[in-house]
């Protein structure tokens, strides 16, 4: 008896279920999110679904029966960059497996939008790529800083030795303290230019504008220049208008930006160059250039000179000092004159050229000029001062100029000593730094204002922090005078002779104190000179 043999499905229900296998492959590549795209082995496309059709900016009809033009390699994962697409270059993650197609033979790649993903992740390698320039630069600025502090405070260490050992000599003595000096001015001028930048990019620097001659305000940038100048050996060559040309701008700000381009023309220029400053009046504006025949700019580091912290020489062996914020801060102080300050060089070792331009004021009567300092008024009569510094260094050597200056002077250190010597000592002015251990300037102030027996009392801060703000705390806390440290001896020397002239000693909150401290911001920035 013969055995039965497996039952054999019929033709047309096998031919069925392939079909209706392919209908199902069909609507889920039809439906896919991801464009899909059927190609044969010699790369024609036989099938795209909608979203291939909006991902390549076709439709179908364009595309089948075309070629694809782009290799398909079964098993790999790949990035292209995808044909057709009109506006930003668009980028696809292409995946391509091989399967059967309506009996044939064929490659299925897959296609994901990707150009949002790269732009990211371009941008976040650009963001490192800043981060690690910029951590850089900061590495590069705080070299430079240390450097340029100790530049100072050699001289002024120098100085002191030789005063100690030669200090029966008057002449020499006297030309020690000038180094002394101007060394505390540099150190002080390179913290301003720090503090400069910080508040004008915080949108803190207010211009207090005055009318002045053109020739006025180059010939005070060029005598502040002159030292550097003539250390160089450089020849100067001065242009300037026949007619006066006058100006209506903050002249301390304006006699800055200049000062720093002839340093920065100085500096970069090999001994014995020469430095042209020209000026002419165009138009509605005054341009004032200034080139010289020093060590060029490279092309591709004129417009970055005015990057924050950026030298134009990075070598260990640079001579020239500096930052790298001068010209950030030129550039800036100009911008808030409604100006522009631009530069132009053909390259290394061809020299440079600024050009500074900014709105003229024609309106101002032919007689306008720079403001005078207000001339010393001496020291007044002799009164009780309490000084409160706990840098007993600090408040030692400023008691001996007060005493010398004909005045009782008392030195505490401590905010609580501060307090009980006022109503002990009971003095008329009270020299008061703000940064004192436990209890700070501001609480002393108020401390010995809410005292009731305490009357006709003048309270000058003596701080390192001058931001607008830290003087409106002082002046809340009962502070009648505001003054940065290092004190500009002038101003404090004219604070104190004026209250012999005031009705009420300690009533400096009024027009009294704005001069004051109008004075005390003028003579600050008028004592900004360049350390080479």
């Amino acid at each position: 008896m013969e055995r039965p043999g497996p039952t054999k499905p019929e033709v047309p229900a096998a031919l069925a279920d392939i079909k209706s296998g392919e209908a199902r492959f069909r609507r889920i590549i039809e439906n896919n999110a991801d464009g899909m795209l059927v190609v044969s082995g010699d790369g024609v496309i036989l099938y795209a679904n909608e979203a291939a059709e909006r991902l390549l900016n076709r439709r179908r009809s364009e595309l089948l029966g075309h070629a694809f033009g782009i290799p398909t390699l079964a098993g790999e994962t790949t990035e292209i960059d995808l044909p057709w697409c009109e506006g930003a270059p668009r980028t696809a993650e292409m995946r391509v497996v091989e399967t059967e197609w309506e009996g044939r033979h064929v490659r299925l790649a897959s296609l994901r939008d990707i150009s949002d993903r790269k732009r990211l992740e371009d941008e976040l390698r650009q963001k490192i790529a800043e981060l690690a320039l910029a951590d850089q630069r900061k590495d590069q600025f705080l070299a430079m800083l240390a450097h340029e502090l100790r530049n100072p405070l050699a001289p002024i260490l120098n100085a002191v030795h030789v005063m100690r050992l030669r200090g029966d000599d008057p002449e020499l003595r006297e030309s020690m303290r000038d180094i002394v000096e101007e060394q505390v001015r540099c150190l002080a001028r390179l913290v301003d230019d720090l503090l400069d930048v910080s508040r004008i990019t915080q949108g803190k620097i207010q211009l207090r504008r005055e009318p002045i001659l053109l020739r006025t305000l180059v010939k005070r940038s060029i005598d502040a220049a002159r030292s550097l100048l003539q250390a160089k050996g450089h020849r100067l060559e001065v242009t300037l208008p026949d007619e006066p040309v006058k100006l209506w701008v903050d002249p301390i700000r304006l006699e800055q930006v200049v000062v720093n381009l002839l340093n920065n023309a100085a500096k970069y220029t090999d001994p014995g160059g020469r430095v042209e400053l020209e000026a002419e009046l165009e138009g509605d504006h005054v341009e004032i250039r200034i080139r010289d025949n020093g060590i060029g700019i490279a092309p591709e580091m004129v417009e970055q000179v005015f990057g924050l912290f950026t030298q134009v020489d990075h070598s260990l062996a640079r001579t020239q000092g500096g930052l790298g914020i001068g010209l950030t801060l030129a550039r800036n102080l100009v911008h808030l004159h409604e100006g522009t300050l631009t530069t132009q060089s053909k390259g290394l070792g061809r020299g440079s050229q600024f050009t500074l331009r900014i709105p003229s004021a024609r309106v101002i009567d032919e007689g306008a000029g720079a403001p005078t300092r207000t001339p010393s008024v001496g020291h007044g009569r002799p009164k009780r001062i309490l000084l409160v510094d706990d840098n007993t260094a600090a408040a030692e050597s400023l008691r001996l100029i007060v005493k010398l200056w004909g005045h009782e002077c008392r030195v505490v250190h401590g905010g609580l000593e501060a307090v009980e010597a006022v109503g002990i000592f009971r003095p008329e002015v009270v020299l008061l730094d703000i940064g004192l251990p436990g209890m700070d300037g501001y609480t002393v102030a108020k401390a010995v204002r809410a005292n009731p027996h305490v009357q006709a009392l003048t309270i000058i801060a003596m701080t390192g922090y001058g931001r607008d703000e830290d003087r409106a705390r002082a002046y809340a806390a009962g502070f009648d005078h505001h003054l940065v440290k290092p004190l500009d001896l002038e101003v404090l020397e004219r604070i104190l002779a004026q209250l012999d002239h005031q009705a009420t000693p300690g009533s400096g909150t009024g027009e009294a104190r704005a001069v004051n401290d109008h004075q005390a911001a003028r003579a600050d920035a008028l004592d900004r000179e360049s350390c080479g």
